[in-house]
């Protein structure tokens, strides 16, 4: 029985782009042997499948693609190949990024895959447009976030006030993901039992991350810091003082900036804690992001002669080869520039 007629069972969520948690079948007849119970623990586990951030974005291109269909009184499934070339060619003419166009592709075809239908996406006429598209509206990546060095971390939290809950989280946050290379998103998931205390520092445990999609679990040491002004464990300490004991998130989301809710913060939120507290400090805000402080680890490393597999370990990077051309070769290359040696 395939996943897609057995999913077939429950009404789908269209509104939002993905199935939802029904409690009775839409249909009389259940597939062979299962009851309706079977089939939404099964569905549970299928919707699961993807994280929640990738389950949100295909919601939102799959909302794109069913308002185009509707526009011209068509269904968005099945679809053909033609009409989604057309989809996509009028897209990129208004617009749209290629980024945006492959994300369009992934969740087009995610849905015809899952209803047993055939998947436009894998026809080769799509596949022609998607190479010309690609030359035409190009790929190119954005900037990537500033790597933040070990001065700017200093000038960051030197700049933060001491008379608000807010001050002691954010100086924590800011000092533990430049110490531990942490995404914005697993700094925000921290608990106090991820937490570890021994005396040579302090192991991180990562329950899910970006590079551990089944949740199998990391862990990241985190050893003190040599100045108390920028020590990351005292950073923490100092917060957790203010913050409590209660089980829960280690940084929390606060009442008027004042009193922990107990709520954790979100990855986006996180992330703009770096980039505020960076604006307040005088730094150019507009590229630094919760990722300055992952990317200002693994460069900063690198600078203080730190092997790559050592640093690989830490930011766990399972290829060297994506450690070296998002971090490391651009501050190679402005090492090794000839245009300082043309006497200008």
């Amino acid at each position: 029985m395939a996943i897609g007629h057995l999913l077939g069972s429950f009404p789908r969520c269209r509104e939002r782009g993905y199935w939802a948690m029904p409690t009775a079948p839409a249909s009389p007849s259940l597939p062979t042997g299962l009851t309706a119970a079977d089939v939404a623990r099964i569905t549970a586990a299928v919707a699961a499948g993807r994280a929640p951030a990738t389950r949100a974005v295909y919601a939102v291109a799959w909302r794109a693609w069913t308002r185009w269909c509707a526009g011209r009184d068509l269904p968005p499934v099945p679809a053909s190949p033609h009409l989604v070339c057309a989809y996509l060619t009028e897209r990129a003419e208004t617009g749209a990024s290629m980024s945006t166009l492959e994300l369009a592709c992934a969740a087009i075809g995610a849905h015809h895959r899952a209803r047993d239908l055939a998947d436009p996406i894998r026809d080769d006429t799509v596949r022609q447009v998607r190479r010309g598209l690609r030359r035409t509206v190009g790929t190119a990546a954005r900037r990537p976030a500033h790597a933040l060095d070990l001065i700017e971390i200093g000038t960051i939290v030197d700049a933060i006030d001491h008379s608000r809950r807010a001050s002691a989280r954010d100086r924590a946050l800011i000092l533990l993901g430049f110490a531990s290379a942490l995404r914005p998103g697993e700094l925000a998931a921290l608990t106090l039992a991820d937490l570890e205390p021994h005396p040579a520092g302090l192991l991180l445990h990562v329950r899910r991350s970006k590079s551990d999609q089944e949740a199998r679990g990391q862990v990241i040491a985190v050893a003190p810091g040599h100045h108390r002004a920028t020590c990351p464990l005292a950073a923490l300490d100092a917060w957790l003082h203010q913050r409590g004991t209660a089980p829960g998130p280690v940084f929390t989301a606060l009442r008027n900036l004042r009193l922990p809710t107990g709520d954790p913060i979100s990855a986006t939120a996180a992330s703009k804690i770096v980039t505020r507290r960076a604006r307040a400090a005088g730094l150019p805000a507009p590229h630094i992001t919760g990722h300055s402080l992952r990317a200002g680890h693994a460069t900063t490393a690198a600078a203080a002669g730190v092997p790559l597999d050592r640093i690989a370990a830490q930011t766990r990077h399972r290829h060297l080869k994506v450690l070296i051309e998002h971090y490391i070769r651009p501050m190679e290359a402005l090492a090794i520039t000839t245009s300082r040696d043309l006497g200008l």
